[in-house]
């Protein structure tokens, strides 16, 4: 897959009154833990990654001596030894998905088997959806789409307004929501401290509190929420060293520092106007930015196609009226000025974030920083949250891809088909 190796073997041998992370030495002495990771990634685009979820799900298990189906299992010496000492981690641990059933009476006659929605209950329960509120029962065994679900475009957003589904994430982010609100002291509490185990145990606190709200909940599993508070802790990390440092101001000051870096290095691939300090502090000013670049744009097509000359070899289309030089003209001076107050813009922009930056008080500055850090845990939760609808829409997807459209109906439209060229080949003369 292009990942660092992630597939685990670890062989403890435990002595009687070893110090131990958690059990007792009785439980793992002459035992073997194998952990299989190696579906436990991110895919990127070049390479791919171990996601916090991942490391987590992986540290954990190794912690507690946990055995997971599918991810890790403990086998004893005995049984290695039986089996000449065969180390190979899918021999104890397979993590190989389950092959998609696929139901032959479903294919030839239509309908969706019960037990193929039952297998997916859990993760509805999770989300709060009843699969029924999109199927209908046919018979004792299978189910069919219910009447309004009349193409697989209907699917998505029927899941996405689903009254049941749409409770359960405002139930979940109301959680949060209070999650953050009771949290939010402890976090400016840091400003000035240079106790560095403060910030261990601010870590510990979110990390513990997040995941025994959210767990409760059941929506995520619990390595997931881990992973959720560990990857704005990673993300935010810098900004709260900062904070310990220099004080909300300081860290307002610090991204300030930043931004204008960026906009002085022309090599910079990033847009320093995408930083989340700007979009806060100076959402206006961006804003007009941003619909004077979309009027150049506009103003740009517009001249390129009036002006635009066919190719070699290419007919001009008749159909289309010329444009007359004066409009031409127009569009060209529209462009110099909105170019020019597009250049005033940005060269006014240091200036404008200089401003909102000296302007802040500690108080503004310990707000502006909490709002952005709720706001970069938010779309972290977003992100998990959508995937997991995802699941659920792929679900119904496959099984519209399924049974849907029967074996009956495909032969039913290859005879037609067949009746249909048979008749245009005879009228052709050719049979």
């Amino acid at each position: 897959t292009g990942i660092p190796a992630c597939i685990i073997v670890l062989r403890q041998r435990i002595h009687q009154g070893a110090n131990l992370v958690s059990g007792k030495p009785a439980d793992r002495q002459g035992k073997v833990l194998f952990i299989n990771a190696d579906r436990e990634y991110f895919e990127g685009r070049a390479q791919n990654h171990l996601m916090p979820e991942h490391i987590e799900k992986i540290v954990t298990t190794f912690e507690e001596y946990r055995e997971i189906p599918g991810f890790s299992t403990i086998v004893d010496l005995e049984t290695l030894k039986a089996n000449d000492w065969n180390l190979n981690i899918r021999r104890y641990a397979d993590n190989a998905p389950p092959p998609e059933p696929h139901d032959v009476r479903a294919h030839l006659v239509g309908g969706i088997p019960k037990s193929e929605v039952e297998a997916r209950a859990k993760l509805f329960k999770f989300h709060g959806l009843n699969p029924m509120d999109l199927l209908t029962p046919r018979d004792e065994r299978y189910l069919d789409f219910a009447v309004q679900i009349t193409a697989k475009a209907h699917i998505k957003p029927a899941i996405e307004t689903n009254a049941g589904l749409m409770a359960r994430e405002v139930e979940i982010w109301d959680k949060f929501n209070a999650w953050w609100t009771d949290h939010t002291a402890a976090i400016t509490a840091l400003a000035g401290d240079d106790n560095a185990t403060a910030l261990i145990a601010l870590r510990d606190e979110l990390l513990s509190s997040f995941s025994t709200t959210l767990e409760s909940l059941a929506m995520l599993d619990p390595f997931t929420v881990r992973g959720i508070i560990a990857q704005f802790w990673n993300q935010s990390r810098f900004d709260f060293l900062t904070l310990m440092a220099r004080g909300t101001k300081g860290v307002a000051d610090a991204w300030r520092t930043s931004i204008v870096t960026a906009l002085e290095d022309k090599g910079n691939k990033e847009n320093p106007l995408d930083h989340k300090l700007v979009s806060f502090l100076m959402g206006g000013f961006v804003t007009q930015i941003a619909e004077l670049e979309a009027e150049k744009a506009e103003l740009d097509a517009k001249i390129k196609a009036a002006t635009a000359k066919p190719e070699e070899g290419e007919e001009e289309e008749d159909d289309t009226d010329p444009v007359d030089e004066k409009q031409i003209k127009a569009w060209k001076k529209e462009l110099a000025e909105v170019k020019k107050t597009l250049k005033a813009k940005k060269d006014q922009f240091t200036t404008e974030l200089n401003k909102g930056v000296d302007d802040l008080t500690e108080e503004g500055a310990a707000e502006l920083l909490l709002k952005i850090l709720h706001d970069d845990m938010q779309k972290i939760l977003t992100r998990y949250i959508t995937a997991q609808r995802g699941q659920i829409v792929a679900a119904f997807e496959t099984w519209w891809d399924k049974y849907r459209v029967t074996l009956t109906e495909i032969e039913g439209a290859r005879a037609q088909a067949t009746e249909k060229l048979a008749g245009f080949l005879k009228g052709l003369g050719y049979v």
